[in-house]
């Protein structure tokens, strides 16, 4: 777990995410493929903070391992889901105001 307490942002607005995310598809800042392909991902990181607002990183890392080997014919491969989540995770709370040392952090896997 992170040495920063947990803390989420108080309001995430789900339909604002995914907007903000398809907007930075549309200009290019997401790669080339659907944006459909970052869907899942943009719904996964606001969901598990809201599902589980305690969760440790370790619980979220395994919260994401499950949800990546759920996937049927992933677009994305594990490492560029898992800095999307990140980058999602990030987004949330600079939208939210909230201290960005508080925000979850998945761990690289080697």
């Amino acid at each position: 777990m992170s040495s920063a307490q947990i803390s989420i942002p108080a309001v995430i607005d789900v339909d604002a995410e995914v907007s903000y995310w398809r907007q930075r598809h549309a200009d290019g800042n997401l790669g080339t493929g659907s944006f459909g392909h970052y869907v899942p991902w943009i719904k996964f990181a606001c969901d598990s903070l809201i599902t589980q607002p305690r969760a440790s990183d370790e619980q979220r890392d395994e919260m994401f391992q499950t949800h990546y080997a759920l996937q049927i014919m992933p677009r994305l491969s594990e490492e560029q889901a898992r800095q999307f989540v990140d980058e999602c995770w990030e987004h949330i709370y600079h939208a939210g105001r909230q201290d960005q040392a508080s925000r979850p952090r998945l761990h690289a896997r080697v």
